[in-house]
């Protein structure tokens, strides 16, 4: 579908103001000391989309580019090609803004943020920093190739600069490239707005959208903490009570973790190259050596700071969701939640009427010591594939218990918050019962659900024995998190 000139820049004007919105919401968190920020600042030079105003640091400064596809990347030609025939290129803007905010030797903090990707295929771009984002630290590091060298070489003698002066801007210049559309920027507005207690809906983040977009019409540049409260309560966008977002990056990065009250970043310590074959550690030790006390000090970060709701997002297997329930669990006086196929699901919400029926099959007896394996089917049967991996395996297992979704397990067999909140109770009572049965000191578990499943289920796991958690390999399982009872 061909999208008219007009209709291009409208979409970037909405992303520009989005992305305003995201960062006036910081001056709403006590933690950070933002005052306000202004859109399209004066006196800004070319970084003046959006302007963060801080009490003790130097301001930071934006330029915003969007494009409606991907096919126009940030690529060298970008960066040193003008606009239009008497313009200058986007590099010299960036000097020009460089120079005209350096004062008394401050160095201000400039970004590029913008939904194209960078041109990785470029010998100066794909020096990018992967920590900082700059190109400064790599670029001025090291030996560089031939190409690279001529490449920075040539930036310099565009803006017709020694070199060791480009460098100390490209030290500042943070490359914000390839972020997420419309929608993944609207995810992390969300989190911020519900962690200063106002609505996360999506009319409410488009309230917030609109809020920039009144004051820039009436010639509003500059936006502070007062003006923000008195639009939020004009607008009727507070909510209820503050709420922490944890994002945890399992098999996959989130784009939009920065946005979070905590984040969690584990992709690397998988095997695997992409989020469908990340499902083993390198080192299988990290489980509970790392990321299950990650897990506990996230809860403490977010108790410190006075939240006790939390919604947990984030690319993660089941034994990772479940693990998350635990770490902020029932016992804890804190409430999680998760978004599961566009609903909340979470632990403020009451079990369905008459609770939530599941088929508990007639144990398998192993006799190969004194612990309980759990199979636990909502939408797929495990059972033969656990009952496999036990025959095969050297577990000290005396009993294996399947417990499957009644009538049987499909992808709707949970249909709602209310019905998950059946289905874990339900859940803990049945091993709670076969533990006092068995004497089990140990219980096995593994998981075949939806991920808001898990998560409640391990919000309530408690009075039971240490559970070990298994990660499904297809074919096969392997230990995961070890939660101790």
């Amino acid at each position: 579908m061909s999208l008219s000139a007009a209709g291009a820049a409208l979409q970037g004007h909405d992303y520009q103001h989005l992305f305003a919105w995201y960062h006036a919401l910081r001056a709403l968190n006590p933690a950070e000391d933002v005052t306000g920020v202004a859109v399209e600042a004066e006196g800004a030079g070319n970084v003046d989309d959006v302007v963060v105003r801080r009490r003790t640091a130097p301001d930071e400064h934006y330029q915003v580019k969007y494009s409606v596809d991907g096919r126009h990347p940030i690529d060298q030609a970008w960066w040193v090609t003008p606009a239009t025939r008497n313009g200058k290129s986007p590099l010299q803007r960036f000097w020009e803004s460089w120079q005209l905010l350096t004062r008394d030797g401050q160095r201000p903090p400039m970004g590029l943020y913008t939904n194209r990707p960078l041109d990785v295929s470029d010998p100066v771009l794909a020096l990018q920093d992967g920590r900082t984002g700059t190109l400064g630290p790599r670029l001025r590091g090291g030996r560089l190739s031939a190409d690279a060298a001529r490449g920075l070489e040539r930036w310099a003698s565009h803006l017709g600069v020694a070199q060791a002066d480009l460098l100390d801007m490209l030290d500042h210049l943070v490359l914000l490239t390839g972020q997420a559309g419309w929608m993944g920027l609207a995810t992390s507005v969300s989190d911020r707005m519900a962690a200063v207690g106002l609505r996360g809906d999506a009319l409410a983040v488009e309230q917030g959208v609109q809020a920039i977009h009144a004051w820039v019409t009436e010639g509003r540049r500059e936006v502070d903490r007062q003006a923000l409260v008195a639009e939020i309560a004009r607008r009727g966008l507070r909510g209820e009570a503050p709420q922490a977002t944890v994002v945890v990056q399992g098999i996959d990065r989130d784009p939009w973790a920065t946005g979070a009250t905590v984040s969690l970043d584990w992709v690397d310590l998988f095997e695997g190259d992409h989020p469908r074959a990340r499902r083993q550690l390198r080192d299988p030790r990290h489980w509970n050596a790392r990321l299950l006390p990650e897990l506990e000090a996230a809860e403490r970060d977010v108790r410190a700071l006075g939240f006790d709701r939390v919604l947990v997002r984030g690319h993660m297997r089941l034994p990772a969701w479940f693990a998350a329930g635990v770490a902020f669990g029932d016992t804890r006086n804190v409430r999680v939640a998760c978004v599961q196929g566009g609903q909340r699901w979470g632990s403020d919400v009451s079990e369905a009427p008459g609770g939530f029926a599941v088929d508990v099959t007639s144990p398998v007896e192993f006799r190969a010591g004194n612990e309980l394996a759990v199979g636990l089917s909502v939408t797929n049967d495990l059972s033969e594939d656990v009952l496999a991996y036990l025959r095969d395996s050297a577990l000290p297992v005396g009993r294996f218990v399947a417990i499957a979704a009644s009538p049987a397990p499909s992808r709707t067999a949970i249909l709602d918050a209310a019905a998950a909140m059946g289905w874990a109770l339900a859940v803990r009572r049945v091993v709670r019962d076969q533990v006092r049965a068995t004497g089990a000191r140990r219980v096995h578990l593994f998981l075949s659900g939806p991920a808001g499943g898990a998560l409640l289920l391990g919000h309530l796991w408690n009075r039971l024995p240490s559970t070990q958690l298994y990660e499904d390999l297809s074919p096969g399982y392997a230990p995961a998190f070890l939660i101790q009872g």
